[in-house]
This record gives structure tokens, C-alpha cells and sequence, in this order.
């Protein structure tokens, strides 16, 4: 499908074998949205998930071993502790909002591993300058004024690559100033000047003190600051693990804990599904989770997995081509936007028989292996693929399993909650329940 905003050529891939062209084997084509960079440039900077080219490819290759699986795993006991402290406050018949309680997990979880803090008070305090954070991008994600500094961006760098001289270089210079989002509406609101402040101080100052002891905590900040690669170019600075925090620390709590309200809706809203899952959980006993078993919870992670096809956090990945590129059989010219929708993707009725069916067994391998592989995209694809997937999958099984060990969650059956308008894919009014005990 092809459109235009204003001057701007716009595609959006409706098939996986065109989203598996713009992500995977023509991703060297496009570039991140230079309107996301914009939007998230004063929470994020250049951190993985905004930065490009050469400082995306040394950043990705330094990060990449912090993220494998093997590192991952020695997090399992944390997502189980964080989240029994969670169940050990509900109660028989406690009145909760699941989405506040999986941020309050998620933020936790993510508060332990990234930062090693044991409180919930520093991740909540975090927590809520990201939240004003985000809450800014959403309302810019359509304004006139993201356009117009996109336009900036583009006109500045075409009159830096068509000059010489002292005009190019200015030209050049006004480019890099114009990632800041100055043009944008509220950008100097004081409520969000502080959020980033915030940020800043706090983040620096876990830097400061991870430097004065000489980096000996286990947790992902103390790896960030240690990640060397001599041929990259050496360590981090301040400044860029600053940026790599906080990207970590928004993606690692924010769409998980979104996957997991879908998850206990679609489980409350589902009681033969429900039954299997619990199940599972009380398979261990009286035995903590204390590692990743991926064979005891498969159930689970398919539940996790369906959840993020029906309602996958990210709905959309915008690129922009860099050059003319081909993609399925149509030349598309440089700077044309693309969007590739994981949410259409994820709702083919070809691909996906009743695609608006909670059913966890589409993710069986057998029936797995039958579909495109970029027809399911919750951690997108390719070279940019989510770096914290190993995370989030040992994350969203491990949460689900040890809540519902000893809770299930009641919601009304006659109100159907809908996705709510921000830059995640929340639930709009959060997931009213009421507390059951299990047994």
C-alpha cells in the first residue's frame, strides 16, 4: 500500500515477504525514521535503539555479548523474587490494576538486572521520568512540527552534500543541531525538562559510582561500562552508556510489562487456557524457579508468545530508504517512508486462520515452521531485532508461572479493554481485576 504526507512518499509492506525485505535482506537500504530519532533524542540520545550507521554497528557489536543468552540467565531468580514480592501483597478478593502491577514488576525486574537496585523506590522514581518522557513522544508522533523538522533535517544535509566549504560545513553543523527537537510542542515544558534532568543525575551517578569501585557488581550497567571492543574504538564514554541505559532500561520494562497485562487479560478472558497455564505453574510444587527451564514453562511461552501477536508492544518499525531500492518488484526512490506494521502482520487471516483467536498452540514448533519467519514480529527483524529478546523471553513465562502459582485474576467478562493511543501498545484503562486465591 502507497500514500504520501505531503511531500513524503509513504509504503506500507502488507505481506511478510515485503517486510522481510525491509527488515532483513535489504535492511542495509533504510534507515531508522528520522522522526523517531527526533522524538526520542532527549530521552534516549543515540543509544541502540535511535543511533545509525557507524555508531549503531560499534555500539551493537560492543553490546551484543552482554545480551546473549548465557548472561541473560543468571537473571531468572530476580524476575521470580521481584515478582512473588508482588504476589505476596494481593490478597483474597484485592481489587488490582494488572497493568500497574506488571509495570511495577517489570520496572523492578529491569531496576535489579540494569542497576542493581534492590528498592523499588529508585526504579519507581525512574520509572515515572520515563513515563513523562513517553507521554511527550506520543503527542508529538503526529505534530506539525515533527514534520517540519524532518524537513529541516533533510534540507540541511542536501545543502551540506551539494556544497563546499565553509557554507557545507555549516550546513553540516545545523544538521547535528537539528536532532534536537526544539521545534517540537512542549519540548521546554518544565515538568519534562526535569524528567530528563532526572535521568541524567540519577544515571550519572551510578556511573560515578560504579567508576569509584572499580565496576565489580554483576549487573548491566557495571557490563556497560566494561564492554570493550579495541577494534570499535575502546570503551564507552559517560555519555553514550548514559544513552544505552536508558534505552535498556524504557525497552526492558516498559513493553514487557504491557505484553504481560495482555497476557493475565487473555488468560482471565480464556479458562481452558487458563487451566493449562496454571498447570504448568504448579507442576514445580513447592519448588522455587531459581533458573531458566524453558521445557518446564513451554506452555507459558507460547501464552507469552500468542500475547505478543495479538497485541505485540511495538506495533510499528518506520524506516526510511536511503537509496532507490526494489522491494517486491517495485522500485521505491530515496527517502520514501516505509512502515512495517508488526500489528497487520500479525493479523493475516492467510497466515494466521481466525487471526483474532487467543490460541498459544500457533506457536507449537511443528505449526510454527509451516509460516514465513517475518510474519511474526514483536521483536522486529534482521540486523535491528530487539537485543533484550533473551530477556523478555525468560522474563514473561517466569512472571506469569510464579503469579499464577498462587493467584488467579478475575475480570469482568462483559467489558472488552481495547488498545489504548501510545507510543506502546498499552491497554486503554489499565486491566481491572479482582484477586483470586489459586487453591
Amino acid at each position: 500500500m502507497r500514500g504520501r504526507i505531503l511531500h513524503l512518499p509513504v509504503v506500507f509492506p502488507c505481506t511478510p515477504e515485503a517486510a522481510h525485505e525491509v527488515l532483513v535482506t535489504k535492511a542495509k537500504s533504510f534507515e531508522k525514521s528520522p522522526g523517531i530519532r527526533v522524538l526520542l533524542y532527549m530521552l534516549a540520545g543515540q543509544g541502540l535503539f535511535t543511533s545509525e550507521g557507524a555508531l549503531w554497528r560499534r555500539q551493537r557489536k560492543l553490546m551484543s555479548p552482554i545480551f546473549q543468552p548465557a548472561p541473560m540467565h543468571q537473571y531468572a531468580e530476580t524476575m521470580r523474587l521481584v515478582a512473588e514480592r508482588s504476589a505476596d501483597a494481593m490478597f483474597e478478593g484485592k481489587q488490582i490494576d494488572i497493568a500497574h502491577e506488571t509495570t511495577r514488576i517489570a520496572m523492578s525486574v529491569v531496576g535489579k538486572a540494569l542497576f542493581d537496585a534492590d528498592t523499588f523506590d529508585e526504579a519507581d522514581a525512574l520509572g515515572s521520568a520515563l513515563t513523562t518522557c513517553l507521554t511527550w513522544v506520543n503527542r508529538n508522533l503526529a505534530s506539525p512540527g515533527l514534520v517540519a523538522h524532518v524537513l529541516m533535517l533533510d534540507v540541511s544535509e542536501a545543502l551540506a552534500n551539494k556544497t563546499s566549504g565553509a557554507f557545507s560545513a555549516l550546513m553540516r553543523r545545523a544538521h547535528d543541531k537539528a536532532i534536537e527537537p526544539f521545534l517540537l510542542p512542549g519540548v521546554r515544558d518544565a515538568k519534562l525538562r526535569a524528567a530528563v534532568v532526572l535521568l541524567d543525575e540519577r544515571i550519572q551517578a551510578m556511573i560515578d559510582e560504579r567508576r569509584r569501585s572499580g565496576a565489580q557488581r554483576k549487573d548491566l550497567l557495571t557490563r556497560l561500562l566494561v564492554a570493550e571492543d579495541p577494534e570499535a574504538g575502546g570503551r564507552m564514554n559517560d555519555k553514550q552508556v548514559r544513552d544505552e541505559a536508558v534505552t535498556t532500561f524504557v525497552a526492558g520494562h516498559e513493553t514487557t510489562a504491557t505484553a504481560l497485562a495482555w497476557a493475565f487479560y487473555l488468560l482471565a478472558r480464556n479458562p481452558e487456557m487458563l487451566a493449562r497455564a496454571q498447570a504448568e505453574a504448579d507442576a514445580f510444587g513447592a519448588e522455587p524457579i531459581t533458573e531458566w527451564q524453558p521445557e518446564r514453562l513451554a506452555f507459558l511461552t507460547r501464552v507469552f508468545r500468542e500475547t505478543m501477536r495479538l497485541y505485540p508492544p511495538v506495533m510499528m518499525f518506520p524506516r526510511r530508504t536511503l537509496e532507490p531500492v526494489e522491494l517486491c518488484g517495485t522500485t521505491l526512490p530515496a527517502r520514501t517512508l516505509t512502515f512495517v506494521s508488526a500489528y497487520a502482520q500479525h493479523r493475516r487471516a492467510d497466515v494466521y486462520p481466525d487471526p483474532d483467536r487467543f490460541d498459544p498452540d500457533r506457536f507449537l514448533p511443528e505449526r510454527e515452521a509451516l509460516r514465513h519467519k517475518s510474519s511474526y514480529l514483536p521483536f522486529s527483524a534482521g540486523p535491528r531485532f530487539c537485543i533484550g529478546i533473551h530477556f523478555a523471553m525468560m522474563e514473561g513465562p517466569i512472571v506469569l508461572a510464579t503469579l499464577l502459582r498462587r493467584w488467579r485474576f478475575e475480570v469482568d467478562p462483559s467489558r472488552t479493554i481495547t488498545e489504548d493511543d501510545f507510543a506502546t501498545l498499552r491497554p486503554k484503562g489499565g486491566v481491572p481485576a479482582n484477586v483470586r486465591a489459586h487453591r
